[in-house]
Protein backbone atom coordinates (compact mmCIF):
# COMPACT_ATOMS: atom_id res chain seq x y z
CA UNK A 1 0.00 0.00 0.00
CA UNK A 2 1.01 3.63 -0.56
CA UNK A 3 2.25 5.29 2.57
CA UNK A 4 2.26 9.05 3.33
CA UNK A 5 6.04 9.14 2.85
CA UNK A 6 5.64 7.57 -0.61
CA UNK A 7 3.19 10.29 -1.58
CA UNK A 8 5.63 12.87 -0.21
CA UNK A 9 8.45 11.45 -2.33
CA UNK A 10 6.26 11.42 -5.45
CA UNK A 11 5.28 15.05 -4.87
CA UNK A 12 8.92 16.00 -4.25
CA UNK A 13 9.95 14.23 -7.46
CA UNK A 14 7.37 16.21 -9.45
CA UNK A 15 8.52 19.40 -7.76
CA UNK A 16 12.13 18.64 -8.66
CA UNK A 17 11.02 17.95 -12.25
CA UNK A 18 9.16 21.27 -12.47
CA UNK A 19 12.05 23.21 -10.91
CA UNK A 20 14.45 21.62 -13.38
CA UNK A 21 12.15 22.43 -16.31
CA UNK A 22 11.81 26.03 -15.10
CA UNK A 23 15.57 26.45 -14.72
CA UNK A 24 16.14 25.07 -18.25
CA UNK A 25 13.46 27.39 -19.67
CA UNK A 26 14.96 30.36 -17.78
CA UNK A 27 18.49 29.63 -19.08
CA UNK A 28 17.09 29.37 -22.62
CA UNK A 29 15.34 32.74 -22.27
CA UNK A 30 18.54 34.35 -21.00
CA UNK A 31 20.43 32.90 -23.98
CA UNK A 32 17.82 34.28 -26.41
CA UNK A 33 18.00 37.73 -24.83
CA UNK A 34 21.80 37.72 -24.94
CA UNK A 35 21.73 36.66 -28.61
CA UNK A 36 19.35 39.51 -29.42
CA UNK A 37 21.57 41.97 -27.56
CA UNK A 38 24.58 40.67 -29.49
CA UNK A 39 22.71 41.05 -32.81
CA UNK A 40 21.69 44.61 -31.94
CA UNK A 41 25.23 45.53 -30.90
CA UNK A 42 26.69 44.16 -34.12
CA UNK A 43 24.10 46.11 -36.13
CA UNK A 44 24.91 49.29 -34.17
CA UNK A 45 28.62 48.69 -34.78
CA UNK A 46 27.97 48.28 -38.52
CA UNK A 47 25.91 51.49 -38.63
CA UNK A 48 28.57 53.41 -36.71
CA UNK A 49 31.19 52.20 -39.19
CA UNK A 50 29.00 53.40 -42.08
CA UNK A 51 28.55 56.82 -40.44
CA UNK A 52 32.29 57.01 -39.84
CA UNK A 53 32.99 56.20 -43.50
CA UNK A 54 30.49 58.84 -44.59
CA UNK A 55 32.05 61.44 -42.32
CA UNK A 56 35.53 60.57 -43.57
CA UNK A 57 34.27 60.96 -47.14
CA UNK A 58 32.75 64.34 -46.35
CA UNK A 59 35.96 65.39 -44.62
CA UNK A 60 38.10 64.39 -47.61
CA UNK A 61 35.76 66.25 -49.98
CA UNK A 62 35.88 69.29 -47.72
CA UNK A 63 39.67 69.16 -47.50
CA UNK A 64 39.96 68.89 -51.29
CA UNK A 65 37.48 71.73 -51.73
CA UNK A 66 39.31 74.05 -49.34
CA UNK A 67 42.55 73.46 -51.25
CA UNK A 68 40.87 74.64 -54.43
CA UNK A 69 39.20 77.48 -52.57
CA UNK A 70 42.58 78.85 -51.50
CA UNK A 71 43.91 78.93 -55.05
CA UNK A 72 40.61 80.45 -56.23
CA UNK A 73 40.90 83.20 -53.60
CA UNK A 74 44.46 83.96 -54.75
CA UNK A 75 43.28 84.21 -58.37
CA UNK A 76 40.48 86.57 -57.37
CA UNK A 77 42.94 88.75 -55.44
CA UNK A 78 45.25 88.93 -58.44
CA UNK A 79 42.36 89.77 -60.76
CA UNK A 80 41.09 92.43 -58.35
CA UNK A 81 44.52 93.99 -58.03
CA UNK A 82 44.90 94.10 -61.83
CA UNK A 83 41.48 95.64 -62.19
CA UNK A 84 42.27 98.31 -59.59
CA UNK A 85 45.53 99.02 -61.32
CA UNK A 86 43.85 99.59 -64.70
CA UNK A 87 41.37 102.23 -63.45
Amino acid sequence: MIDATDILYIVLAFCALWVTAFICWFIYQIAVVLKNVNDVLSEVKFQIERVEQALNGIKSKFDAGTGHLGSLADDIKRAASKWKGTK
